[in-house]
Formats: C-alpha cells, structure tokens, sequence
C-alpha cells in the first residue's frame, strides 16, 4: 500500500480498503509526506491528536507544517456534516472551496485523506456511494486528490461493493505494490469545450465513477464530447456502454481519440453509430 499510495497524483480518487494491517499508518505517513514534498496542501480527516503523534513517529515534520498551513488535520465528521446532516452536494462545494483556497494560495496540489469510519458509526452510510461519485467531479479537474479509508470490519460487503464503484480505483492489502491507479480521468481542454483523458482500465469495479464523470463534463461539452483514450489499457462491456450513454440520436455527439482496434470493436458491438466519431 505504501508505494501506491506514494505515486497517486492530483487527478486521482482511490478507496483505501484496509483494517488493522501493521502497515496503515506508515501508509498514511507516505501520502501525507509525498503531498508535503510536491507542495501540495495535504488535508487529513480522521483521528486527531493521535494521528499527529503517530506521524511524527513516522518522520512527518507534522508541527511545522501544521503551523506553515500546509497540513491541516480535522476530525472527519466535522467536514462530512453540514447543518446536523450529511449533504453530498454541500460536502463536494466544500471540498472544491478548499481546493480553491490552496491553489490560490500557490500550492501545486491539494490531497485529502479521509477516514470515513465515521459514517458507520453515525448511521450515514447510505449517501456514500453517491458522494463518492459526485466528488469524482473535482478531481477531474486534476488539480485536487483523495484517499478514502475505508474500515472492512465496518462496513458490510454490499455497501463496500457498492463504494469501490463508485471510486476510479482501489486499493488492498492484496494490492500489487508496483500498480498504478486503475483508472485516471482527468479534464482536457478541445475546441469543442470540455473533454476527459482515459488511463489505465475501465471496468465495473469502477463503472460509477466514470459515468459520474463524462455525466458532468457532458454538461459543459456542448454538442461533442471528446474522450482522448490512448493510455487506456482495457475497457470492459460496463465501459463501453457507459462511454455511449453520454451520446445518441439527436443528442450529443461522443468523439473517441485514440481508440484501440479492440474498444472500437466493443463500442460498435454495444451500439456505437453516427453519433460517435472515431479519431
């Protein structure tokens, strides 16, 4: 887990799976100090004053950079919770106004982390899978990014099927160390507007999170949407249809950049017809 965690990047949205595993904190050390040395504006949400200890023992200079503003460490609920509730759309505002505030500060980056057992223990998991969606919005714009620790013992294994879903990529105990983020998607500028650059792999593991965003950017693309799909690696049948239900007769057209012999062949089998355009 600590070298993947040590090579995400803004753009990335990863759920962290994990329980007791000895190798937790210096997890969270590793992306706390990547973050630290990019430059970035690292927001950790969690446990507190046990955690600051805990990563000083690691080698995080926690003090300084609490101090400089470059770490802030919160208690979960607090930023997940607006007016006694949890609001998905007042969470993702909120974390997009933070995101603002650090890019307009000069940081190069903002990261979160957060430890969401606070859902399970307060009731509120249902909005989950829903929020994990929606604040996949924000990192597309690939200036912020975010780990969500997710406590297996927590949570049952339907609503843990249903959150990875909704994530672009997850990572495991059982996770190979030398893997990169399953699926990067993060906007790009084109004549037309607004468009999406694809890597990595494109499956039901994460089906959720690519529909919630070629949804949003299809919004603001006007009459084509352009994803650019060079670096993707695999596209399953779940991908290939949600990359056409952004498009269709007498709606807007889906421009597929890069397209491998065989996602063409996929796109065409599951429908694909004037309204898409191969580049």
């Amino acid at each position: 887990m600590v070298g993947l965690l040590e090579r995400l990047s803004p753009g990335d949205h990863a759920c962290l799976v994990a329980g007791d595993e000895p190798a937790l904190t210096r997890s969270v050390a590793a992306y706390v100090r990547a973050g630290l040395r990019a430059r970035h504006r690292v927001l950790y949400l969690g446990r507190g004053e046990r955690v600051v200890s805990e990563l000083a023992a690691l080698g995080v200079d926690v003090r300084s950079a609490l101090a400089a503003g470059r770490l802030r460490i919160e208690s979960a609920a607090g930023e997940y919770v607006h007016g006694g509730a949890f609001d998905v759309e007042a969470s993702v505002a909120h974390f997009r106004a933070q995101a603002e505030q650090a890019r307009s500060e000069g940081f190069r980056g903002f990261r979160a982390f957060g430890d969401m057992s606070w859902a399970a223990r307060t009731g509120r998991t249902a909005l989950l899978p829903h929020y994990e969606a929606r604040v996949n919005r924000l990192f597309a714009e690939g200036f912020a990014m975010g780990v969500c620790l997710y406590d297996r013992r927590l949570f049952g294994a339907v609503e843990l099927r249903d959150i990875i879903r909704s994530h672009p990529c997850t990572i495991t105990a059982q996770t190979d160390p030398e893997a990169v983020p399953l699926l990067r998607a993060v906007r790009i500028a084109t004549p037309d507007g607004a468009g999406v650059r694809l890597e990595g792999e494109a499956d039901l593991s994460n089906r959720n999170a690519l529909r919630t965003v070629l949804e949003h950017l299809a919004e603001e693309s006007g009459e084509t949407l352009t994803v650019e799909v060079t670096a993707l690696r695999f596209a399953d049948s779940a991908a290939a249809r949600t990359l056409l239900g952004v498009s269709g007769p007498g709606r807007r057209k889906l421009r597929v950049v890069g397209c491998s012999a065989t996602l063409r062949r996929l796109l065409l089998l599951h429908g694909a017809g004037a309204e898409v355009e191969f580049a």
